[in-house]
């Protein structure tokens, strides 16, 4: 299988990739520069006397990015086996692999907003920096999402994977959205153990939304608007012993809330298409926040395509 001749059939593509033709030929053509320059750093770091020519050698079994960049994509979205790959590609399991190891970092922040400690910006303290990067900001919506993981062999690692609400061994990431549903912040990724509130303090979010945007979030957040009384926040009511029943205008106001907080659910549901973030994930757990990127990053390229078209 190879890109030009898989282009052919769009509907068998946009299948396989959650892409159509023309949205995958413009995000190979916004990466390309710098696949260029990895491949050409890769080069240098690994022999920095290196006298032969770039392109002298043997010749890579998928030489054209287009070809890298569908075999990462179809693994994303199919979550096949290396073995799959291997027959569908006709390049061994280890190309395959090593064909992902490369590519993901190319999509691991391109469309979605970094931390500005993360990244040494300046930190955005106001609606107006906030909205040079995002125009037409409005609201934040922040969740979590948990997917499973194999149970680990080491009693002392199953402690902090282990989720009181799946009963399982999860990874926990959490992402925050514009209302419209393109993905602005997503968080390190933790065990399952960790509390949402909890990821979300240490996540950095709190500190870069600026005190004049509203923050909406579910019920997992408690606590959020003593901890932080600058921030505008909406959170649903919550039936306590004190507060045994909710109130015709509490009620209401948990449905209104609930209709604005349906699209990050939404925009769950879009990255989870993606079998990678959605199947028991059989693969190291220190690369999952960059699969996790990659995939959001995707998910924002075709978001913001179809926003322009529209």
């Amino acid at each position: 299988m190879r890109y030009i001749s898989f282009k052919l059939r769009p509907k068998h593509f946009h299948s396989f990739t959650g892409l159509k033709v023309e949205e995958f030929d413009r995000l190979a053509a916004a990466i390309r520069t710098d696949w260029v320059r990895q491949r050409l750093d890769r080069l240098e770091k690994n022999n920095p006397n290196r006298k032969r020519k770039v392109g002298g050698g043997r010749n890579k079994a998928l030489p054209a990015l287009e070809d890298q960049l569908l075999l990462t994509i179809m693994w994303a979205k199919l979550y096949s086996s290396y073995l799959m790959l291997e027959y569908l590609f006709g390049v061994d399991e280890t190309t395959a692999f090593r064909t992902i190891r490369e590519t993901t970092p190319l999509l691991q922040d391109r469309f979605v907003f970094q931390d500005p400690r993360a990244s040494g910006r300046k930190k955005i303290t106001t609606i107006e920096e906030l909205k040079k990067l995002f125009p037409d900001i409005d609201d934040i919506l922040a969740d979590a999402t948990e997917q499973v993981i194999p149970r680990p062999e080491s009693k002392r690692k199953r402690k902090p994977y282990h989720s009181g609400k799946k009963r399982k061994f999860t990874l926990k990431t959490q992402i925050a959205t514009k209302r419209n549903g393109l993905i602005l912040h997503v968080s390190p990724t933790v065990g399952g153990r960790m509390h949402d509130y909890t990821l979300f303090k240490q996540s950095g979010l709190p500190q870069t939304i600026p005190k004049d945007m509203q923050l909406f979030v579910d019920n997992g957040y408690q606590g959020v608007k003593k901890d932080y009384p600058n921030l505008t926040v909406s959170i649903p009511f919550k039936r306590h012993r004190g507060h045994p029943e909710l109130t015709r205008s509490e009620k209401i106001f948990n449905k209104k809330q609930r209709r604005v907080r349906i699209t990050v659910e939404n925009t769950l549901a879009r990255l989870k298409k993606y079998r990678v973030l959605s199947d028991v994930y059989r693969h190291s757990l220190q690369n999952y926040n960059q699969t996790f990127r990659f995939v959001a990053n995707i998910v924002n390229f075709r978001m913001i395509q179809r926003l322009q078209t529209s």
